[in-house]
């Protein structure tokens, strides 16, 4: 690296680019979630040979990339993609190595394509704060101008491209490198175009719409604009405001850049209506997914399924992608297809007696997901407020229904053990009401005339009943194996790690298997102790029950 007269950073250093250093760590990265396909093996079983071969090629300048390989990718749209030999991957990354952090620092912070710690999701996040801003709280109509590039990738033009990478990288060895794997593309004109599915390709799209970027921010002064690669919005009170921004943007790409806007994606919308912007359509109070991308992922599970049937993919990958899409879901307003997307999996996907488990925890994670889904939306919402500290008088006029409606929430999760009794009454109040209790059967007018108690209301006795017929209900597998590692694995194995790992891979297999079956507690200790053989210790001490109390009196002071 050296620095040019004007403090900026400049690229001038081919012989770094080729150093046998940079080429393993480019070589690293381009394997990245490639480990086990059949072309990284291959390389790697000769590697230094493979990188040496290189090195030469690179620093004799007889270096040509391999032709691409072209198909076509109709999910959602339809793509041209172009897949690069995997000895062409280790060169793109070994240039973007060199070259990258110097046009980084140049890019605009509201640029997320392709770049660390950006993304879709950040984007997503920035165009909410851009929506509160404009609309002052989403007190104040707003528009937004959604626009798209027309065919980007096949109409950059590669003269252009050049004059704009050679500002800033001075050492022409780079640039007949870079022009070599530009001229390696066969696009419909020539010296038009950049193949797409390239690194190399997503890091000079950024670098080309960077002159898009400078000439907004700075030529407009717009204050309300993100891009992600062709796609880009800007967001103002004023329609007329973006109808001039719009224009002048359309004659900029065309005189200075060669590529023009899309005349029917790029349109000015108003807020309420919905912007649709990376897989999300998004509204002044809430956001959505879009509904082509829910049935692409409905698709995809159907696939899998069908693979599953045949023992071509394993239950834990199915639920690491699974998992992925709902982490992806969850920031948009989706809690009822999420809820109810988890009912449905262990349909789709039934666990099978010789299942492998290698991650217990995201196994653990996903029965806890299974669990929760049983809860209703409205009684998550009043979970959520009576953890904050509102009474239930408070909640009913926050969320506009009955205050008895609100009891019967409190009821239900405490019956569902997903708040705690003590949390939602007082302990004193808890006691009395026990002990006038019989039978989970009892009604509340026999338990009311039997306490005698003016102070103790109704609904006080409905929740505490509730918790009764929660312990005597049956209950998920998956429940009480996590009550029993909680009570009982713990205490009386807290100094052998290692075992209560062991037996958590057991409990979980054992979930896989039977995760439809539901017990009593009693019924499920009976189970446990005569029917499983997963605890290790003699009958007599996994039947004794340790107390929170006699646990904390064996540990150390």
């Amino acid at each position: 690296m050296k620095i040019s007269e004007n403090k900026d950073l400049i690229v001038d250093d081919y012989n770094e680019l080729c150093s046998y250093e940079n080429l393993e760590t480019a070589f690293n990265r381009a394997r990245k979630g490639k480990t086990l396909k059949e072309y990284v093996i291959n390389f790697e079983k000769k590697l230094k040979k493979n990188l040496l071969q290189l090195r030469t090629e690179l620093v004799m300048h007889t270096y040509q990339p391999k032709p691409l390989e072209i198909f076509i990718l109709r999910d959602p749209k339809t793509r041209k993609i172009s897949k690069s030999e995997f000895r062409d991957r280790v060169v793109h990354h070994a240039i973007c190595n060199i070259i990258e952090s110097v046009f980084d620092k140049r890019f605009i912070y509201d640029s997320f394509a392709n770049r660390i710690g950006k993304g879709t999701l950040n984007a997503i996040k920035r165009f909410d704060t851009f929506k509160r801003k404009v609309s002052k709280n989403n007190t104040i109509k707003c528009y937004v101008l959604k626009a798209d590039i027309k065919s980007y990738f096949d109409t950059v033009n590669q003269g252009i491209l050049i004059k704009i990478l050679s500002k800033q990288i001075h050492d022409d060895r780079i640039m007949w490198l870079i022009k070599i794997i530009l001229d390696n593309h066969q696009g419909k004109e020539k010296n038009k175009g950049m193949p797409l599915g390239n690194l190399t390709s997503q890091f000079f799209a950024n670098v080309y719409l960077n002159e898009l970027d400078q000439f907004v921010k700075h030529k407009l002064k717009v204050k309300y604009y993100i891009r992600y690669v062709d796609d880009f919005v800007i967001l103002h009170q004023s329609k007329v405001k973006l109808e001039e921004y719009k224009e002048k943007i359309n004659q900029f790409l065309k005189e200075q850049l060669n590529i023009k806007l899309h005349p029917e994606k790029s349109q000015i919308i108003k807020l309420e209506k919905g912007i649709g912007f990376l897989g999300f359509r998004i509204f002044y109070h809430h956001k959505l997914i879009v509904k082509k991308n829910m049935r692409k992922f409905e698709k995809k599970m159907q696939r899998m399924k069908k693979l599953y049937q045949i023992n071509k993919i394993n239950r834990e990958k199915i639920i690491e992608k699974y998992e992925g899409w709902i982490a992806y879901a969850s920031n948009a307003n989706t809690y009822k297809y999420r809820k109810r997307m988890t009912s449905k999996f262990n349909i789709t996907f039934p666990a099978k007696p010789n299942i492998k488990i290698t991650s217990v925890k995201r196994h653990e994670n996903f029965n806890h997901k299974v669990d929760l889904s049983k809860i209703g939306f409205t009684q998550q919402k009043t979970l959520q407020l009576v953890k904050k500290g509102f009474t239930a008088k408070n909640i009913a006029e926050m969320r506009e229904i009955k205050e008895s409606t609100i009891w019967d929430h409190v009821a239900n999760l405490v019956q569902h053990h997903q708040l705690h009794l003590k949390s939602a009454m007082p302990s004193n109040k808890i006691r009395k009401i026990l002990n006038c209790i019989k039978s989970p059967e009892d009604k509340l007018k026999e338990i009311k005339i039997r306490l005698n108690d003016e102070s103790i209301s109704y609904n006080y006795i409905k929740i505490v009943l509730a918790n009764v017929k929660g312990k005597h209900k049956k209950k998920s597998i998956s429940y009480y194996a996590y009550w029993y590692q909680r009570t009982n694995c713990f205490r009386k194995c807290y100094s052998n790690k290692n075992q209560r790992k062991e037996c958590r891979l057991k409990f979980q297999q054992l979930i896989a298997k039977k995760i439809n079956m539901e017990f009593s507690k009693h019924e499920f200790l009976n189970f446990f102790h005569n029917h499983v053989n997963i605890c290790i210790l003699p009958d007599k001490d996994k039947k004794r029950f340790v107390s929170w109390k006699e646990f904390k009196k064996k540990q150390p002071v």
